[in-house]
C-alpha cells in the first residue's frame, strides 16, 4: 500500500534574504528530497517498491543527517563560539 507524504520548509523562514528550502516527498512509492538555495539543488530519489530501496533511502537520509549534524557542531565551536 503505497503512502504519500510532502513536506516543504524554509530553511530560514524568517529571513527576507534567504529562499533557501527543502521539499520531502514520498508519491507512487517513490522518494524524493529536494534541497534548494540561491544557487541551485541537490535531489536526492529512491525507488521505495522493494525492501533495498527503503534500505537505501533510509542510509541516505541517515548518511547526510550526520554530515549536517557534524557541519552545525563545527560552525558552533569554531565560529560562533568565538
Amino acid at each position: 500500500m503505497a503512502t504519500t507524504y510532502n513536506r516543504k520548509e524554509f530553511l530560514l523562514p524568517t529571513s527576507p534574504d534567504s529562499m533557501a528550502c527543502y521539499h520531502a516527498k514520498v508519491q507512487d512509492d517513490m522518494m524524493k528530497l529536494t534541497i534548494h538555495d540561491c544557487r541551485g539543488s541537490v535531489q536526492l530519489w529512491n525507488d521505495l517498491k522493494t525492501k533495498e530501496g527503503v534500505k537505501e533511502a533510509i542510509e541516505k537520509i541517515g548518511t547526510l543527517t550526520i554530515g549536517m549534524d557534524m557541519l552545525r557542531l563545527h560552525l558552533i565551536e569554531n565560529y560562533l563560539n568565538k
